[in-house]
């Protein structure tokens, strides 16, 4: 049995105060109840009540019980603070230094834990985001058995050897360092360490060693407009043949519109007036890992947005309403609601008739969102199609320009502004003189 005396030894009060659980003025004036509770704090979560019998009670984690947790009596509270601090091994002699490993596997339970929220919950694919990039770049290294309180130096060294060995992207290393950031921090707050080390870790000299992956053109991120006509005649052509196939008209709506796949696939008839389609709900797939499960919750940005309706958008939902079999959802048929799956499959068979390069409803909305930006002002474009401005301007404003719309632009910019014909004649009189 572990008595108050054990805890409060010389040597480990020394190294509570190294490590910040306690400051030295803390000590005198507090009780050992008040300091075993210090030193259990972001620790030890569940709550510590007296019983009837007055003694002290609380749960702790035993993933031998099927509830996760196993209760523990004592008869003082003192009693209980005695087990707890050694049950944890917050005691110094007790505590082996955590590898990173062992804290980032830590710090993906405790983000777990966020997917239960009932407000801005994460979803569960994030969290196996977490654990597969943590299997690609860190399970096998010698950062990962490294111990937890390493210095700067040595952790910017770790990942120059990591960001180069595995000829990592600057998108991907930007991931790793946001984990890892989130996860040092995590490792403070857990008192594991006293200083964060990313705070001092120079983020553009590893990413200097990082394999740049050749930039795409802007053709190859859009669907020209020529292949946009093929792509859609040949939707309209399987639709004269099979004017039930929801997933054609699920495409048709992409191509006026610019949403998400997710949202149009979990679009419902409550959600379309005469005036708007009210975007207030998205399909999402959760990889569990072991499975996957689909789901329709609230649209990726959180935020619920009006896209209007123009008459062909009227009429192509009034010809959906005339083949519609379910109540509910718009685009459903015999089997219930169509998937993102169903609608992908979709556009790569009419890809394939119509004789171009395989295409998707992200690139058609890529290109929706660069034709919009020709016209109206990028916010207005950015809210419309859900996301923020600086996004619309990185990732959906493309060059859709043809080559004679560029030739007739350039050709104006002769005549009009720079007026060259004048000069090359100007030029051929002073040579003739």
């Amino acid at each position: 049995m572990l008595f108050i005396s054990d805890i409060f030894s010389k040597k480990n009060i020394e190294h509570w105060v190294k490590s910040g659980i306690l400051g030295l003025d803390e000590i005198v004036p507090s009780g050992s109840e008040v300091l075993m509770s210090k030193i259990l704090d972001n620790v030890h979560m569940h709550k510590i009540t007296q019983t009837s019998d007055g003694r002290w009670a609380t749960y702790v984690p035993d993933p031998t019980k099927h509830s996760g947790l196993k209760q523990v009596r004592k008869g003082t509270k003192s009693e209980l603070y005695a087990f707890l601090i050694e049950f944890y091994g917050l005691l110094p002699e007790q505590a082996a230094e955590k590898t990173i490993g062992n804290v980032f596997l830590e710090w993906i339970e405790y983000k777990r834990e966020f997917t239960k929220a009932t407000y801005k919950p994460l979803s569960p694919s994030t969290i196996r985001r977490y654990e597969l990039d943590y299997q690609k770049y860190l399970e096998n290294t010698e950062l990962s058995k490294a111990p937890i309180g390493l210095d700067d130096m040595t952790l910017e060294q770790h990942l120059i050897q990591i960001v180069s060995s595995l000829k990592m992207t600057p998108r991907a290393f930007g991931n790793l360092f946001g984990y890892l950031n989130q996860m040092f921090k995590f490792a403070v707050r857990k008192r594991y360490i006293v200083t964060d080390p990313m705070t001092f870790v120079d983020k553009n000299r590893i990413m200097s060693f990082c394999c740049a992956a050749p930039p795409k053109k802007d053709s190859e991120r859009i669907i020209s407009l020529d292949d946009l006509h093929k792509f859609l005649l040949s939707v309209n052509e399987h639709l004269e043949k099979y004017p039930d196939y929801m997933p054609d008209y699920a495409i048709l709506l992409g191509a006026l519109t610019g949403m998400r796949i997710g949202e149009i696939v979990a679009l419902k008839w409550e959600c379309v007036d005469d005036d708007f389609i009210h975007v207030d709900y998205s399909e999402h797939r959760h990889d569990y890992g072991d499975h996957s499960e689909i789901v329709v919750g609230e649209p990726k940005s959180r935020k619920h947005r009006l896209v209007p309706v123009t008459k062909d958008i009227s009429d192509l939902l009034d010809t959906v309403r005339s083949h519609s079999v379910d109540d509910t959802w718009v685009f459903a048929d015999k089997g219930g609601r169509i998937t993102e799956n169903a609608v992908s499959d979709a556009c790569r068979r009419r890809s394939s008739e119509a004789g171009i390069q395989r295409t998707s409803i992200h690139e058609i909305r890529r290109t929706v969102s660069s034709y919009l930006n020709t016209m109206l002002p990028r916010e207005a474009v950015a809210n419309m199609l859900g996301h923020l401005p600086t996004t619309n301007e990185r990732f959906y404003d493309y060059d859709i320009s043809s080559r004679t719309v560029k030739v007739e632009a350039l050709e104006k910019l002769s005549d009009n502004i720079i007026n060259f014909s004048a000069y090359r004649q100007d030029e051929k009189v002073r040579k003739a003189r």
